[in-house]
């Protein structure tokens, strides 16, 4: 019994093996929030025309976003669906009800 004790007291103060480093690139893509369309394109450089496509048909709003460059993705969701709060300087975002986009915005 006191062999017994003994191995359990010891195997508490066994360590854990190193992990090995990650291996590092110089070469890493920032994070997807992060990054920025071609050129430099930002979903913000459009900010003054996205409040003219607000009433119109979602396909319509559709077409028209993806014909702006810097725009990577376009995320319209119904009210008060569920999204991830990431902000995202490529992707508009916006609310759409009965087909009609009601309001949208970057990010």
């Amino acid at each position: 019994m006191r062999r017994l004790a003994l191995l359990l007291l010891l195997a508490g103060c066994a360590t854990e093996p190193a992990m090995a480093p990650m291996p590092r690139s110089d070469r890493a893509l920032p994070p997807p929030g992060l990054s920025e369309g071609p050129a430099g394109a930002r979903c913000a450089d459009h900010a003054d025309a996205l409040p003219a496509l607000v009433g119109r048909p979602e396909a319509e709003v559709r077409s028209a976003l993806a014909a702006m460059p810097g725009i990577r993705s376009i995320r319209l969701l119904a009210p008060d669906q569920p999204a991830t709060r990431d902000y995202r300087v490529d992707r508009v975002g916006g609310v759409v009800r009965g087909g009609v986009v009601e309001s949208l915005g970057c990010g």
